[in-house]
């Protein structure tokens, strides 16, 4: 008689797809089960084994039952679009600093044009690493920006992916106020993403974005609105 152990049976792991997640089913499940579950759910959807049409509603209803934390520091992505928003990160980047060497866009002259505003505080153009900064998600998968504001004049331009988008259609997208973009700029998928940059309810509603088809396109307009807004280095 062998005396070997017989090894003991792993878990069959069921797909979302191949189980009706009824609430109560849900309920009784714990929140690294829900976590596992709602990770799971981004490989399904991905690989075509889960309809849109079922993920985004199953993903609502297991999003209610976990803490906002939760989510966020667990859900992982996929790698190919942290590494997208890598890429672009540094690219806009790259450009904020190239425009800042040749126009004036420093803080302080910022807040010297903005005498008599209250509250007045200048936008940064980049973070502590010398890339394009996070914009708040939002409806954003993700979204890296470079902005400058002067008075009450914004110019920015983004890097969007908007939230259940394949990578291939994330976006450049000029963001800027009204007078910049032009009042009558009629609203788009971006639109929410651009009113996050307003600095108050007023300033949110002036707030206008514009998908821009390349890159090179996109860096052009952009100067072209920074120009506007800052004085030419000497």
């Amino acid at each position: 008689m062998s005396k070997a152990r017989s090894a003991p049976a792993k878990p069959v792991f069921i797909p979302p797809s191949q189980i009706v997640w009824t609430d109560e089913r849900l309920a009784a499940l714990g929140k690294d089960q829900l976590i596992n579950l709602l990770a799971n759910l981004q490989t399904q959807r991905s690989s075509g084994r889960v309809s849109e049409e079922i993920a985004v509603e199953l993903e609502v209803r297991i999003k209610g039952l976990l803490p906002a934390r939760a989510i966020a520091v667990r859900v992982k992505r996929p790698r190919s679009e942290v590494m997208l928003e890598a890429r672009t990160a540094e690219q806009l980047g790259a450009l904020a600093n190239d425009l800042a060497a040749r126009y004036d866009m420093s803080p302080e002259t910022a807040l010297s044009a903005a005498e008599g505003i209250k509250g007045f505080r200048p936008q940064p153009l980049l973070d502590s690493k010398s890339h394009a900064r996070a914009g708040t998600k939002g409806g954003a998968a993700f979204e890296r920006f470079i902005g400058y504001r002067s008075r009450d004049s914004f110019a920015g331009l983004a890097f969007v992916l908007l939230a259940h988008q394949a990578q291939e259609r994330g976006s450049y997208v000029l963001i800027g106020t009204e007078d910049l973009l032009g009042a009558e700029l009629p609203p788009n998928d971006y639109t929410p993403i651009a009113e996050q940059h307003g600095w108050s309810a007023a300033a949110r509603t002036r707030m206008r974005a514009e998908p821009v088809g390349s890159y090179v396109e996109a860096a052009e307009r952009f100067e072209a609105l920074v120009a506007r807004l800052a004085t030419p280095r000497r």
